[in-house]
């Protein structure tokens, strides 16, 4: 199209209406629908589409087209959303150096049984460590991804799952080891019809991502498959340590992980419901978008993350061949 007139030229500058509409567009190009951009930027569903049609008619061009009730991009809207996904990163590295260099802040999601299980308890030994950083914990559970963190500001993402991320660097990795665990009054009354003993199982049915409900048992049946002669009854949770404390109610045997339940084995309040050794759980995995130097904030929580969960598994282990 021919730009004859000056309004023609001031349709495709950037301008405060532009740019918002922009942004608008490139998080209805994600999400896929108008409805999920919405609901992301927590807005109307008209809203995303008003300002949609605005910028198309601004531009003179179509940028998606409609397939199975599916947004799907047009060859214009590819083109645009790449530069605004560039746009975006550079946009997003320069703020967040600024945020660092002036605070020394770090955002950190955690998967909350492990949040609260041990990320929170050991805050203070970091605080020691780093008194230069401070950190600002979340704990959600999500699909790891480069979006999500990008769009929530998240630096450093604590992830307890079997693969990687392939948009994520991954930045430290311990794999878990995990075994039954119970009060030691349960355990002793397990015993005590000399027979197989019988137990409730108490199940996280979000274990980690990328894995079936029961998948821990499942491991460890497969390992000790006399387990499974044993079961008595189900009850079912969605976080580990939902388990953890419904074990400690001596309700049944729950799937420890190592990590996770050392503070409670060191305060004698759960014991291990077996004699047999822990078997491979899933991985805890520190991923981040932007890791930066050896030195940056990232670095060094990430560092700190594995030695101390490393120490925190290791004393576990220590603990278990000591019960008697």
């Amino acid at each position: 199209m021919a730009l004859s007139k000056p309004d023609d030229l001031d349709a495709y500058r950037l301008d405060p209406q532009m740019l918002s509409d922009l942004w608008v567009f490139r998080h209805a190009a994600r999400a896929g629908s108008f409805t999920g951009a919405a609901q992301r930027l927590r807005v109307t569903q008209g809203a995303v589409s008003q300002r949609v049609i605005r910028l198309e008619g601004r531009l003179s061009t179509t940028l998606f087209s409609r397939k199975s009730g599916r947004l799907v991009l047009t060859q214009s809207g590819e083109a645009v959303l790449a530069s605004m996904d560039q746009v975006a990163v550079l946009l997003s590295g320069t703020l967040s150096r600024f945020d660092r260099s002036q605070r020394r802040s770090v955002v950190v999601s955690c998967i909350p049984s492990l949040a609260t299980e041990w990320l929170v308890p050991s805050l203070d030994e970091f605080y020691r460590e780093n008194p230069d950083i401070q950190l600002f914990i979340r704990s959600e559970m999500f699909q790891p991804s480069a979006e999500f963190l990008e769009d929530e500001n998240i630096d450093v993402l604590l992830s307890y799952s079997r693969d990687g991320v392939s948009d994520l660097h991954e930045l430290a990795r311990l794999p878990e080891l995990i075994m039954p665990v119970c009060t030691r009054a349960y355990r002793e009354a397990m015993m005590a019809g000399g027979g197989p003993p019988e137990l409730t199982r108490l199940h996280d049915d979000a274990p980690c991502f990328g894995g079936p409900q029961d998948t821990e048992w499942r491991v460890w049946e497969t390992g000790q498959p006399t387990w499974r002669d044993q079961i008595s009854g189900e009850r079912h949770f969605n976080l580990a340590h939902l388990a953890y404390h419904a074990a400690l109610s001596e309700q049944g045997v729950a799937m420890g992980r190592s990590v996770l339940i050392n503070r409670l084995m060191a305060r004698g309040e759960l014991v291990a419901a077996s004699d047999l050794p822990p078997v491979p759980g899933a991985t805890y995995r520190v991923f981040a978008v932007r890791p930066g130097n050896a030195r940056s904030p990232v670095r060094r929580f990430a560092n700190w993350v594995i030695q101390a969960l490393e120490r925190t598994q290791r004393d576990t282990l220590a603990m278990i061949s000591r019960q008697p």
